[in-house]
């Protein structure tokens, strides 16, 4: 079964949900056609497709929904759908950005930080008409926590650190696991104690990987229920699933009100959508198109080659803030990039400036540390790789390289909050690698056919592409997921790193901790396991039908507060 992990999040979104009725059917093209427009079933169709189109939103996303279960989502495309079917404990305030209560209706914590209390809403229900209770909640931190042993510890470490594991420091029962107990006190009271204090446990207590499912899909002998059966307590539930694609309806009993309910006095904002397909369109040129055409409706990372056109036919553009990070990464346990001076040959060789211009939207910034600078934790004495192109060349010649290729795995096909443009972010940095030495081989994967997975199976790669967006407001949400443990992406392990990020999960004092972060970025240039390139700017377009769309830097960006232009 743990062998079969990836297949199955993959098979997940599409595999048939008898047991709670899910329909699973091909995504929608507007308008239906018509055989003959003098038949009559042909003309009921085509104006049925058109009121369903009338109170659709269809937003173009960049890559497949992988899984429906959001314990197991590692890309930002899924958590985008999971944040509408699950809801944690905590959310997101969306004028201020502070963590504010969810699911439960308000939380406190003890003096110590050990123990935190949530109270939950009353009178929540599941879109199976299960009610939320403490007892629900109970289940899927417990599941959460044994996720090593539903799947497989190694099968779940072939790709991204899941959430659960980079935040409590492993998995229930394991030595480095601060979460001692989780208990349902009464109905509506869920407690969790900690082993040792967690200072930012409520903001990543808002990541969709927290999401709470039905109790009636968390089973042990059929893991991937949770998948087929999405039933969470979100404004929206699934009715949709094929290919990559999702399509959810507006949950009739969302906290017991519609989602829809008082549009009329929504005014000139408009109401919220009653439905949103969410479709793969990983070609941003295809997502402009569609969006000219009017198929979509929400063009998200637009891309610098696509924003004039955009401009010139009077689109509105939203932007989020620059919370995400590009690196390009290296295989410390390659024979030959395993050579510091190999590394930093290549971090000399890069021209951030030339990388951002044309191929990054404007506000992008060149970084040289792994978290934003709204975080506040840059380090002044962390070692700045400039580019320098003899410096460069110098470090080659001492590290005896002699022209050997060298394998650069970078993703196809592919938009990510980080990455708008991944063939010609390569072809720049390739260009540069190649211009002080380097032999360069290109390896180009598909992004939906596994690219994350294949840079960390092959033992024989160089460097590679990726990147991560912060899922919330602390620098744990960079350096957690990285550095925190071994790193196969990496080969890099510093057990200065992972003592100095324990401590700094704990550490109450702010300028302590922020202090504790700059070490952890000092220690991290000297080693260079990756080159930070750029922090940048992601963006959206809006169709004709949607007034307003509710951006986040972390993707904090619920359905519920799209607005429709009013016909």
């Amino acid at each position: 079964m743990a062998d079969e992990l990836n297949r199955r999040q993959m098979l997940g979104a599409s595999s048939a949900a008898a047991a709670t009725g899910l329909l699973l059917a091909p995504s929608i093209t507007w308008p239906a056609a018509s055989a003959d427009p003098d038949d009559g079933p042909a003309e009921d169709a085509e104006h049925e497709a058109e009121e369903l189109r009338e109170r659709t939103v269809v937003v173009a996303g960049v890559s497949a929904v992988t899984s429906l279960d959001p314990a197991l989502a590692v890309d930002t495309e899924t958590e985008r759908v999971c944040r509408q079917v699950f809801e944690g404990l905590l959310g997101i305030d969306q004028e201020t950005g502070a963590t504010r209560p969810l699911l439960a209706r308000d939380w406190d914590v003890d003096d110590d930080g050990l123990v935190y209390t949530f109270q939950l809403r009353q009178g929540v229900v599941f879109h199976d008409g299960t009610a939320l209770t403490a007892d629900s909640v109970v289940a899927n931190v417990e599941r959460w926590g044994r996720l090593d042993e539903l799947y497989g510890t190694g099968n779940l470490r072939r790709t991204a650190t899941l959430p659960f594991e980079s935040l409590f420091g492993g998995y229930l029962g394991d030595e480095t696991c601060v979460l001692d107990s989780v208990e349902a006190e009464d109905e509506s009271t869920v407690v969790l104690t900690l082993s040792e204090p967690i200072v930012f446990l409520p903001q990543a207590l808002t990541l969709p990987a927290f999401g709470i499912a039905s109790p009636e899909v968390l089973s042990d002998s059929d893991p991937d229920l949770v998948s087929r059966s999405p039933i969470g307590t979100g404004a929206y539930r699934v009715t949709e699933a094929a290919d990559g694609d999702v399509v959810m309806e507006a949950f009739e009993d969302y906290w017991n009100g519609a989602v829809t309910a008082g549009a009329e006095d929504d005014g000139p904002a408009g109401p919220p959508p009653e439905r949103v397909e969410v479709r793969a369109v990983p070609r941003s040129f295809d997502r402009l198109r569609d969006l000219q055409r009017g198929q979509v409706d929400v063009y998200d990372y637009i891309t610098a080659d696509n924003l004039r056109p955009l401009v010139q036919s009077g689109r509105m553009i939203l932007q989020r803030d620059p919370f995400s990070i590009l690196y390009l990464g290296f295989n410390l346990e390659h024979p030959i990039m395993e050579d510091r001076r190999m590394r930093e040959a290549a971090a000399r060789a890069v021209d951030r400036s030339a990388l951002i211009d044309g191929l990054f939207l404007d506000g992008t910034r060149p970084a040289h540390q792994f978290t934003p600078a709204s975080l506040g934790v840059h380090s002044e004495s962390a070692e700045r790789y400039g580019r320098d192109l003899e410096e460069a060349r110098a470090l080659l010649e001492a590290a005896g390289y002699d022209g050997e290729p060298l394998r650069f795995h970078y993703p196809m096909n592919a938009t990510r909050s980080y990455l708008p443009r991944p063939e010609a972010v390569y072809a720049s940095i390739a260009r540069d690698l190649t211009r002080v030495g380097f032999v360069v081989q290109p390896h180009p994967v598909p992004w939906d056919s596994g690219y994350l997975e294949e840079v960390l199976e092959d033992e024989d790669r160089a460097m590679h592409l990726l990147g991560r967006n912060g899922g919330y407001r602390s620098p744990h949400s960079f350096f957690g997921p990285l550095f925190q443990r071994t790193s196969r992406e990496f080969g890099y392990d510093s057990e200065e790193v992972r003592d100095l990020l324990l401590q700094a999960r704990g550490e109450t004092d702010e300028e302590d901790r922020a202090e504790l972060y700059r070490e952890v970025a000092d220690i991290v240039a000297e080693d260079l396991p990756a080159m930070p390139l750029v922090h940048p700017i992601s963006g959206l377009a809006l169709g004709r039908r949607v007034s307003d769309y509710p951006m986040s830097p972390v993707l904090f960006e619920p359905f519920r507060e799209i607005r429709m232009n009013q016909v």
